[in-house]
């Protein structure tokens, strides 16, 4: 999915996140951006249909990957 795309959803599942609250986004990966806030959090969205989305912290997500493999 197109990471516009991913941020639609993004502001359509959480509009208290998104708008005036937004510094900047950014693509993650596949179907994933990073959202930094003008608060300077940052989270990452991923969305793949609308059963299977996740919303986390940047610490969650790179905690989630430990142990992936990555591809070369």
């Amino acid at each position: 999915m197109a990471h516009g795309d991913v941020y639609k959803w993004f502001e359509l599942y959480f509009p208290q996140y998104a708008g005036e609250n937004i510094e900047i986004w950014f693509p993650n990966g596949r179907s994933s951006i990073r959202v930094r806030q003008t608060n300077k959090q940052e989270f990452i969205f991923t969305y793949n249909g609308k059963d299977n989305w996740r919303f986390e912290t940047v610490k969650s997500f790179i905690k989630g990957r430990k142990g992936e493999k990555v591809m070369k």
